[in-house]
């Protein structure tokens, strides 16, 4: 194709592409279907461009292609209809096969949207029901992110954790006694990869504050129906208590900046956190009733 043909088209793919986007980031009622449609016209414009390096193509305009095919299908999942999961699966599916075309080591932005295009495809299928799909989709993930090719990004712990959150979630919701030590495992990760971030970064505070609940949803599964006669209290409980606290802890200081989101979370954790107190240590439960009121 003519270079300059072939610019025109790149050109007017990626203002459709950042329309699209601004749609998406709306938030509204019918925004995600009218995202849609300018992700549709933007791929069917990038379909006419060469995309494969070992046929002399530019390894970006692969990349430029899995965009498309990645925003099409966070567009038709959010538009939170069942029937549109397979058709956002397929896409993503489109679009990390792009990207395998692609030499991830060339540019660290190849690896990180190969990762997201995995880990979304991992959120669709769970959205399915079909966890150990998207358990290998959230491994994938991890493998792209933990790469050579991904050491230059500067948000690569909180990529990672957002991953092993999801690797939580997924196992926490099989319930059983493997699947929970899993579940612990990979949220007490996620944990550790954004708690030198939480308090200064909006989003590592929500993957951390996730994790956390997932943490207190798999623990409160482990806890004794009622509180032990003698005077051992079990770990677990101290456990729970101390994860509930440390996520409120962390929701107040971002209300106290003005950051309200958090309160959702921030309020199941109080539930949690006093449902325990109230079985198990009663002793604490006013005091934490009234340092924690924000939440209730």
């Amino acid at each position: 194709m003519d270079p300059e043909q072939a610019a025109k088209i790149n050109t007017d793919a990626s203002t459709l592409m950042k329309q699209g986007i601004a749609l998406l980031e709306e938030r509204r009622p019918g925004a995600a279907g009218e995202a849609l449609e300018f992700f549709n016209r933007a791929l069917q414009l990038r379909l006419e461009l060469p995309v494969d390096p070992a046929l002399g193509a530019d390894h970006f305009q692969a990349y430029l292609l899995a965009a498309c095919w990645f925003n099409r299908g966070d567009a038709l999942m959010q538009l939170v209809d069942p029937d549109k999961i397979s058709a956002a699966i397929n896409s993503y599916d489109e679009g990390i096969a792009a990207m395998r075309l692609v030499s991830l080591d060339q540019d660290p932005r190849y690896a990180r949207r190969l990762a997201m295009g995995l880990q979304n495809r991992g959120l669709a299928q769970l959205a399915q029901g079909r966890v150990d799909s998207a358990i290998e989709s959230f491994d994938l993930s991890l493998d792209a992110l933990e790469g050579d090719a991904a050491s230059a990004l500067a948000d690569r712990d909180y990529l990672l954790a957002g991953v092993w959150a999801n690797i939580a979630i997924a196992r926490a919701g099989v319930k059983t006694s493997e699947s929970d030590t899993l579940a612990r495992a990979a949220a007490l990760r996620a944990i550790g990869l954004v708690g030198h971030l939480e308090s200064g970064d909006i989003p590592s505070a929500e993957v951390g504050l996730k994790a956390r609940y997932v943490l207190c949803q798999v623990i409160a599964g482990q806890l004794p129906a009622t509180a032990p006669k003698d005077a051992a209290m079990p770990d677990a409980v101290h456990e729970a208590t101390d994860h509930a606290e440390a996520g409120l802890a962390l929701a107040k200081r971002w209300e106290e900046k003005g950051e309200l989101r958090f309160w959702p979370l921030a309020h199941a954790l109080y539930n949690f956190a006093a449902l325990v107190y109230e079985r198990y240590q009663p002793q604490f439960l006013e005091e934490f009733l009234r340092e924690n009121q924000a939440f209730k």
